[in-house]
């Protein structure tokens, strides 16, 4: 009885670790992907729900006044929502559980964010999921890169302006261990 006991035992972790080890490699061809993006809806400014406004005209006077003074005083939170499209070129199966990510520009960071939900891009396929983006929009508008930033938003394939920026997202997938939910170890890095 206690041979087939630990017969059994070892057959469990035998499978338990393939699928680590798969979970482990679909999460390494999830960063292989290419991303792109779809949309951007802004939800949050200073505090502020924006996420039904159309346009400008429907900020309120004492929003507008609180903004800037927020702006003014160093410190203007934003929160957006990004619908990212990811296409996997590959022969394998991409998939997470979900991520933790840093945008960084010459080392330094301009927002995080975090998506909660599995995601699965099969070979030769393309996906879009939203993720949550929060930064201090007073940060990005004092950058010295903020020039460079513009330039590059009006000429988006222009790849040299991309690199002088030096961006990269840092990503920190999750994973599936049998029941339980857990980070990959490090961040995974992203270069547009």
């Amino acid at each position: 009885m206690k041979k087939f006991i630990t017969l059994i035992s070892i057959i469990t972790v035998m499978f338990t670790s393939c699928d680590i080890l798969e979970q482990m490699n679909e999460v390494k061809q999830f960063a292989n992907c290419d991303f792109s993006v779809k949309s951007v809806q802004i939800n949050k400014l200073g505090g502020f729900d924006f996420s039904s406004y159309k346009s400008i005209r429907d900020i309120g006077f004492t929003q507008l006044i609180s903004l800037g003074q927020q702006l003014v005083s160093g410190n203007l939170p934003a929160n957006l929502s990004v619908e990212i499209l990811a296409k996997n070129n590959k022969s394998s199966k991409a998939a997470i559980s979900g991520l933790d990510w840093q945008l960084t520009m010459k080392n330094e960071n301009y927002g995080n964010g975090k998506l909660n939900q599995y995601v699965e891009v099969l070979p030769g396929q393309s996906t879009d999921f939203t993720v949550n983006v929060s930064f201090d929009l007073h940060k990005l508008l004092v950058s010295e890169n903020l020039q460079a930033i513009l330039d590059l938003v009006m000429d988006m394939d222009n790849k040299e302006k991309l690199q002088k920026l030096d961006i990269m997202l840092k990503v920190k997938p999750y994973y599936k261990s049998g029941n339980t939910i857990r980070e990959y170890p490090g961040y995974l890095t992203i270069r547009p």
